[in-house]
């Protein structure tokens, strides 16, 4: 009897370290899932100092700068983002988009950290954050703005650019005119 108590206190031993082996190889085993989301978070392509050039049937529509960016299956992350864009709508005019952070998919650049919008004839406008959407040519900003013309400053929230027609829309909108003396002045003298 001694002895069949010795072999089964052997083999419960070896059972109970079995047990744990197949326990361990199941708990420490990353599982499938987590592979796969973790391979979804490394970018495909990464850039330092790049410039791209966006180019349609007559002309290079759209040059874009930045100091990083990093391409993900199906988004875009660029930091440093400077976009130039000459504007065939509007006097022939240079537009310049700019932000720290930009997250392009598709034809939207997302802009979560602030967004500057300068046109080379003396407008421009910086905004909370927004999107552009490369398309329609739309700029929608969600949060404060401030515009800066020629004519004055103008605060708000929520602006709205439309590229094509030029049209610019807001809420809650506190300006600021310049009204311009020195001509008022010149046309008197002149009478």
């Amino acid at each position: 009897m001694r002895f069949l108590n010795f072999t089964n206190s052997v083999t419960n031993f070896f059972l109970i370290l079995f047990l744990i082996t197949l326990g361990s190889i199941f708990f420490f085993t990353p599982s499938k899932l987590s592979e796969n989301k973790m391979t979804e978070q490394w970018p495909k392509i990464e850039l330092n100092q790049f410039s791209m050039y966006q180019i349609n049937t007559d002309f290079v529509d759209m040059k874009v700068e930045g100091s990083g960016a990093l391409q993900f299956d199906d988004y875009e992350i660029l930091f440093g983002f400077l976009a130039s864009r000459y504007n065939t709508h509007s006097k022939r005019t240079y537009e310049y988009i700019s932000g720290e952070e930009v997250i392009k998919t598709g034809d939207i650049y997302t802009f979560p950290q602030g967004v500057v919008y300068t046109k080379s004839d003396g407008g421009s406008f910086w905004s909370e954050n927004g999107v552009y959407d490369y398309q329609k040519e739309i700029f929608k900003g969600k949060g404060d703005f401030i515009l800066s013309t020629l004519e004055g400053n103008f605060e708000g929230k929520n602006i709205i650019y439309n590229r094509k027609s030029q049209n610019i829309q807001a809420i809650d909108i506190v300006s600021k005119i310049f009204l311009d003396t020195n001509k008022n002045t010149s046309k008197k003298g002149k009478k």
